[in-house]
């Protein structure tokens, strides 16, 4: 009599294959089968099962579900002992029925709870007997007709090899991690095509979501292949997608520990990117989502992270407290994680004894499960370890391992990171500076070059961080030792190229709203609110071409660039771009380019004499005290402060001229060179061009005095008078304007014709006393400003069409359908006057003009009530080409170079086609701060005619001379420094470039 499944139909019709002798079937004795169909039994074996009846069949067969049941929810809850235990039990019933699919499912999922435990070498020895046994029961289902026992043991075959592809991924056998995916698709593929009834609903993946958790497996591939940023990009897509199946009944549990596993993932990827602050978030969602060594496991990640908020001896007694917890769960994996963890927490205290301590223990649990990877962080964290107690010998024979390891990955990002600490230990060894400088610099430029493969614009900020950030700042410091000026300098203008987006204006600004970001309570305003960009949109920053260095030199870079490449297969941009602007007839061009790289560098050099230049490195005291000092001074809001407040505070600084005095001389001390100082003094009337780093974009560069001397020290703010002899500013000797960074791409300006003039638009749902209120506060036909307006409608027309002046202020209309319809005509110039706002310390394409845009008008930012901001992204996404001229009079509309990522309104409107533009480096007060005085006015008809006239660089200098010959002679508040020093032009008019990327 036959017990379990149900007899076969049809007797075998062929002979026994030879994989079968001495094997058991698949549900039932071979024996037993042969017995059925009258075959010779003489080359089966016969098992216990055989004489079972089906009530103890049954039972036993219950009881094997149930332990499976309680395995999985041992195993869910990271009681790794607990599970081992169960499946045990598991297998010996599948045993005791001749269940081969029992058993395989016991094994498929001991591979995956030893996998998760980080104990590698049994989950390999499961999984591959799980491929094995599969190969086997396949051929006796097959010879015996028994299909339906096939599906059920397809399932842990999927397993296995999931376990597999983690394995394979962490080992570096990535060939093999890609042809296991491909064989789940293939045959998911073939499952799908099947006739219906062939496959069990839950094998055809209805809802995707078998898919998606190849997909998260796909990403740690990307991450061993050296491309976390696709695998960044991956990740955020998949989560969105597992969002959508969240509510779906049949897969909502499978969904559930999807999201964690991607939530994990992203986790790890964002904190090894440097995104410290959206990897804690992660890390606490999930740790408190769960309990018990589930949350241990998070709660390392999340001390790490105390620690470097300051709380060190509080991260490390909350790392020992996990270890304890998982420890006695027996997940080894996360055992050797936490005492890897305390081991680099105690390093950065400085106990590197200890910290040694605790990393061998991690390294022989990493042995004991076989975890390659392990061996790689073992060897970092031991040099770093024999670095800090000064044994040399040690720390050079762990990183030749490590170096050694990493090249046999074949993972370049491996390879980099071994080679950048190799760099810094003989560094800091004082070993020949050339040598450290041969490894060093092609680590930094394939760094560098890496960031611009994140979509992402935090991803990238926090890769140059924590990855491309510290190796520049080694780097800089390294060749400022060795006297290497002219490469210190083409650093320098690499990172001020910067980068710009793609041309993709694919936002029609007349078009339907596409749905791309949520709405914004109405009690929120500009610089908290203002809506992101989100991730779907078509904005990602390019890397700027390759640069050329004069006429008659390259780059000497280039040839550590190919080197880079070569080592790390990172790419370079084709194309050049020239480095230098057009000499400026008859005078003088100075250019200036800032670098902060741990300190702040200054090339310069100047279009009389292309191929000599001058590097400096200011010290980062220096840089903090100048910043310090016009942050003070600065009517630009701080964080959390009233606009009121800001400009009292701002008029409070500048209350007298010998305050604005001491102002000026602060900067110029810290800022310019003693060189520099004395050919701007030798020189007539030259033109200085500069490009601000992030630390120094507010600096009103045309106010700094000229120092007389250096001091030979330090000196206290109250000692600077001691190097000046006179009141003498670079505005009194030169013209001074903005450098446009290389990297962005210019096109041909649009025909002349008109001016175009969007004056203090009406914001909808704004009062005119509010934050985002009127700009220009009452006009009447007899102010200055309207007078202005009334002289340029009398010389010819203006846009949009007007009668009188006061038809040009505080319209309603002013939107950005109206500005595409203004400026898809020829036009002279553009004059915005308004508010203009940022999320601080974010991408520039969150900067954001506000114009009469209502919430339905389609736009890349989050409404604002009922107003929707015109963002940098809009402008660069739409059809808008800008005029040649463009003035953007706004808080801080100067800002995009106090930015990460330096492409916000400003540098849009010169991808536009814009060839200069006017903008102000902090805020502007209004009006209103002055009571019987309008300088908002007078700056706006400064700009206008500048603007309109043959050098607007020189009009706009000679204006801001008279204005500072006013303060000098009368400081009083309506003459003060803070409502006209602010303005300055970025000038791209004269630097011979057309190039569209």
């Amino acid at each position: 009599m036959l017990v379990g499944l149900p007899p076969p139909l049809a007797s075998p019709d062929r002979p026994l294959p030879t994989e079968l002798a001495d094997a058991v079937s698949h549900g039932y004795n071979c024996r037993c089968v042969a017995r059925h169909f009258g075959l010779d039994p003489v080359a089966y074996q016969e098992l216990p099962a055989c004489s079972l009846s089906q009530a103890e069949y049954d039972a036993l067969l219950a009881e094997a579900f149930a332990v499976q049941n309680e395995a999985k929810r041992l195993a869910a809850a990271r009681d790794v002992a607990g599970a081992q235990r169960a499946y045990a039990r598991m297998r010996q019933l599948a045993q005791q029925l001749d269940r081969v699919s029992l058993e395989v499912a016991a094994v498929s999922d001991l591979a995956t709870v030893c996998y998760s435990a980080g104990d590698l070498r049994n989950a390999r020895q499961c999984a591959e007997a799980v491929l094995n046994v599969f190969a086997l029961s396949t051929a006796a289902i097959v010879h015996f007709g028994q299909y339906a026992e096939l599906r059920m043991i397809e399932g842990s075959r999927e397993v296995a090899e999931r376990v597999l592809i983690s394995l394979s991924t962490e080992e570096g056998d990535l060939a093999r991690a890609r042809e296991l995916l491909a064989d789940q698709r293939r045959r998911a593929a073939f499952r799908k095509a099947a006739e219906p009834g062939q496959f069990p609903r839950e094998q055809l993946d209805p809802h995707g979501a078998d898919e998606l958790e190849l997909r998260i497996l796909e990403v740690r591939v990307q991450v061993a292949a050296g491309d976390p940023a696709g695998a960044r990009d991956a990740i955020d897509e998949i989560l969105t997608s597992l969002d959508r199946l969240a509510d779906i009944a049949e897969v909502r549990d499978q969904v559930a520990a999807l999201q964690a596993m991607a939530r994990a993932e992203r986790a790890r990827i964002r904190q090894a990117g440097g995104e410290e602050a959206d990897a804690t978030a992660d890390f606490l969602r999930l740790n408190a989502r769960h309990e018990g060594p589930t949350a241990a496991k998070f709660a390392i990640s999340l001390a790490e992270t105390r620690a470097l908020d300051g709380d060190l001896r509080g991260a490390m007694a909350a790392i020992v407290q996990a270890r304890d917890e998982l420890a006695a769960a027996g997940v080894t994996g996360d055992v050797a994680e936490a005492s890897y963890a305390l081991g680099s927490l105690l390093l950065l205290a400085g106990a590197a004894g200890q910290a040694r301590e605790q990393f061998e223990h991690a390294g022989k649990l990493w042995a004991a499960n076989g975890d390659t990877p392990g061996a790689r962080r073992l060897a970092a964290a031991l040099a770093r370890c024999a670095a800090a107690d000064g044994d040399w010998t040690s720390a050079e024979e762990h990183v030749a391992q490590l170096q050694a390891a990493a090249r046999e990955s074949g993972e370049w990002l491996e390879c980099l990171r071994a080679d950048y600490l190799a760099a810094a230990i003989g560094y800091e060894r004082g070993e020949d500076p050339r040598a450290v400088l041969d490894l060093l610099l092609p680590v930094t430029l394939a760094a560098q070059e890496y960031r611009f493969a994140f979509a992402s614009a935090q991803a990238r900020t926090a890769w140059a961080n924590s990855v491309a950030g510290p190796a520049t700042e080694l780097l800089m410091v390294l060749l400022t030792q060795l006297g290497e000026t002219r490469l210190t300098a083409e650093l320098i203008e690499r990172a001020c190229a910067v980068g710009a987006y793609p041309e993709d204006r694919s936002l029609n600004l007349t078009g339907a709203l596409p749905a791309l970001a949520p709405a914004v309570e109405d009690g929120q305003l500009p610089l908290a609110a203002l809506g992101s960009v989100t991730s779907s949109l078509p904005l990602r920053l390019a890397a700027p071409p390759g640069l050329r260095w004069s006429p008659s030199s390259p780059m000497e870079l280039d040839a550590w660039s190919q080197l880079a490449a070569e080592r790390y297969g990172c790419g370079s941009v084709p194309g050049t771009v020239e480095t230098w602007p057009a000499a400026a007839p008859g005078r003088e061009t100075f250019i200036l380019r800032y670098a902060d790289a741990g300190h702040t560098y200054l090339s310069w050099r100047t279009t009389s004499d292309l191929d000599s230049v001058r590097t400096h490195p200011i010290d980062a005291d220096l840089v903090d005290t100048a910043r310090g000092f016009l942050a003070e001074a600065s009517p630009t809001p701080r964080e959390g402060e009233p606009v009121a407040a800001a400009v009292r505070r701002s008029l409070d600084a500048f209350g007298s001229f010998a305050a604005e005095q001491r102002l000026a001389r602060v900067l110029a001390l810290n800022l310019l060179p003693a060189d520099l100082v004395a050919q701007l003094r030798r020189a007539t009337r030259p033109l200085l061009r500069i490009q601000p780093s992030p630390a120094l974009a507010a600096v009103p560069w045309g106010l700094l005095a000229l120092p007389d001397r250096r001091p030979d020290h330090a000196l206290d703010a109250d000692d600077v008078d001691t190097c000046f002899d006179s009141d003498v500013r670079i505005l009194d000797l030169a013209d001074v304007s903005l450098l446009a960074p290389a990297g962005i791409p210019r096109r041909e300006p649009a025909p002349a014709g008109p001016p175009v003039y969007l004056l203090d638009p009406r914001i909808p749902g704004q009062s005119a006393f509010g934050e985002l209120g009127s700009v220009l506060g009452k006009q009447t036909a007899a102010s200055p400003l309207i007078r202005h307006l009334d002289a340029q409608l009398a010389a010819g027309p203006v846009r949009p069409a007007a009668a009188r002046g006061l038809d040009l202020v505080r319209r309603t209309d002013t939107d950005r359908q109206l500005l595409a319809d203004l400026l898809a005509e020829p036009c002279s110039r553009l004059l915005f006057a308004g508010h203009v706002s940022r999320i601080q310390d974010v991408h520039g394409a969150q900067t954001a003009l506000h114009l009469s845009c209502s919430a339905d008008l389609p736009g890349t930012a989050a409404p604002i009530g009922a107003h929707r901001p015109f963002t940098a992204a809009d402008l660069a996404l739409s059809e808008v080409d800008m005029p040649p001229r463009v003035a953007l009079i706004g808080c801080a509309s100067a800002s995009d170079f106090g930015l990460p990522e330096p492409f916000g309104v400003l540098l849009a409107a010169v991808a536009a086609g814009a060839g200069l533009v006017a903008a102000t480096v902090w805020a502007l007060p209004t009006s209103a701060a002055v009571p019987g005085a309008d300088p908002m006015a007078e700056l706006i008809i400064a700009v206008d005619t500048a603007l309109a006239g043959a050098d607007p660089v020189a009009e706009v200098c000679a204006w801001q001379r008279a204005r500072l010959a006013h303060w000098r002679e009368r400081p009083e508040p309506a003459h003060s420094p803070i409502f006209w020093a602010a303005l300055t032009c970025l000038d791209a008019t004269d630097d011979a470039k057309t190039w569209v990327r």
